[in-house]
C-alpha cells in the first residue's frame, strides 16, 4: 500500500524563473520525508515550465500541472484538488523558507492532532539589508493549543497580524470537511480565507520561532502599481473582501461575539479603500468611486463594523469629504 505523504506543498507559478531554483533548493533543504510537491504552473510565457521540468528528479514525489492564466487562487485550488498529503502548505515562489519549517510544523501537528500549525516570518526588503519581524515577539508569543477563534482574536487585537496562507500548514481532512477553497480571481484572497479557517478551527497552535522570509520587492503583483487602473482595481478588490468578512461574520455569530476585532478589521480595511480614493488623481475615477462605495452599501458595511470610538472618529470625519467628492 502507498505511504500518504505526510505534507503536499502546493505552489503556483506564473513568471517566475527567476525565483525558482531557490524555491525548489530551500524545500530540499527542509530534508522532508513522505511529502509531495506540487506545481501549477498557471500559463507561464518564461522558462518557468523548463525550470520545473529540471527538478523533477531531485524530488520523490513531483506533480505538475500546467493550466491557462488564471491567477494564483485558481492555481492554488487546481493543486488543491490534486493534494493527497495528510497536511498542506502553501508558500509563494518568491520568498526564502528557512531549513527546518515544515518538519516543526508538521510536529506540532501531528503531536497534538491540529487544524492549523503556524509560525513566525520576517519582511525582507529587496536592495536593503532591512528586516522586520511579521509579528513582534512582545504582541504575539508562542502558544499551546488554541481553538481558531481565541488565536484570531489574540491576533487581531495585536495590530500585527498579518492574513497570509504561506506561514501556515493545514489539516487536509479539516479543509476537505468544510469544503475551503480560495476565491478565484481576488487578490489579497489570504485575508478572507484566514479569517473564516480561524473561526472554522477547533485545535491551533502557533510558534514565535522566525521560518520564513516574505520578499518585498518591485516584480511582486502585490506591490506593482500603474497609476489610476491599478487603485480602481484594488479598491474593488478590498470591497468583496468587505462583503465577504461580512458573510464569514454572519455564518459564525456565536464565535464572532467572542471576537470584537472580526468587525473592527471590517472597518479597519474600509479604511484602506478610502485612502486608495486619496491616491486616484483622475476626478472622474475618483468619484465614481465614491458613488460605488455609498451605493453599493460599502460605507454602511464599514460604519456598521466599526465598533471603536476610534476607528467612527476616523470614518467620520471622512464622510463629509466623500459627499463633496460626489455632490460637487
Amino acid at each position: 500500500m502507498l505511504q500518504t505523504p505526510s505534507l503536499s506543498i502546493i505552489v503556483a507559478v506564473y513568471n517566475g524563473e527567476q525565483f525558482l531554483a531557490q524555491f525548489f533548493d530551500n524545500i530540499i533543504q527542509q530534508t522532508l520525508t513522505h511529502f509531495e510537491m506540487i506545481v501549477v504552473n498557471d500559463g507561464s510565457t518564461d522558462k518557468s515550465a523548463e525550470i520545473i521540468e529540471s527538478y523533477r528528479s531531485s524530488f520523490e514525489t513531483f506533480r505538475v500541472f500546467t493550466i491557462e492564466n488564471q491567477g494564483v487562487s485558481a492555481a492554488r485550488n487546481h493543486g488543491l484538488s490534486q493534494a493527497t498529503g495528510k497536511y498542506l502548505a502553501f508558500p509563494d515562489i518568491d520568498d526564502n523558507i528557512h531549513p527546518g519549517m515544515y518538519q516543526k510544523l508538521l510536529e506540532m501537528a501531528e503531536t497534538n492532532s491540529l487544524d492549523v500549525a503556524t509560525c513566525n516570518g520576517r519582511y525582507v526588503y529587496e536592495d536593503s539589508d532591512k528586516s522586520k519581524i511579521i509579528f513582534p515577539p512582545e504582541r504575539l508569543s508562542s502558544t499551546e493549543v488554541l481553538s481558531g477563534d481565541v488565536w484570531l482574536k489574540q491576533a487581531l487585537e495585536s495590530r500585527k497580524f498579518l492574513h497570509v496562507t504561506w506561514l501556515n500548514i493545514y489539516n487536509h481532512d479539516f479543509i476537505r470537511r468544510h469544503n475551503f477553497s480560495f476565491e478565484p480571481g481576488l487578490r489579497h484572497q489570504d485575508i478572507p480565507w484566514t479569517t473564516e479557517i480561524l473561526l472554522a478551527a477547533d485545535r491551533v497552535q502557533y510558534t514565535s520561532d522566525i521560518f520564513y522570509d516574505y520578499l518585498i520587492h518591485s516584480n511582486s503583483v502585490s506591490h506593482k502599481t500603474d497609476g489610476d487602473a491599478t487603485e480602481v482595481r484594488s479598491a474593488h478588490h478590498y470591497m468583496k473582501i468587505l462583503r465577504m468578512l461580512d458573510d464569514i461574520n454572519h455564518r459564525y455569530p456565536e464565535k464572532v461575539a467572542k471576537v470584537p476585532a472580526c468587525k473592527w478589521q471590517i472597518a479597519k480595511e474600509g479604511l484602506g479603500i478610502l485612502h486608495t480614493v486619496d491616491k486616484i488623481k483622475d476626478p472622474a475615477l475618483k468619484k465614481k468611486l465614491v458613488e460605488e462605495i455609498f451605493q453599493q452599501g460599502i460605507w454602511s458595511l464599514m460604519w456598521r463594523n466599526a465598533n471603536t470610538f476610534r476607528l467612527r472618529w476616523r470614518l467620520g470625519r471622512r464622510y463629509f469629504k466623500l459627499r463633496k467628492l460626489i455632490s460637487g
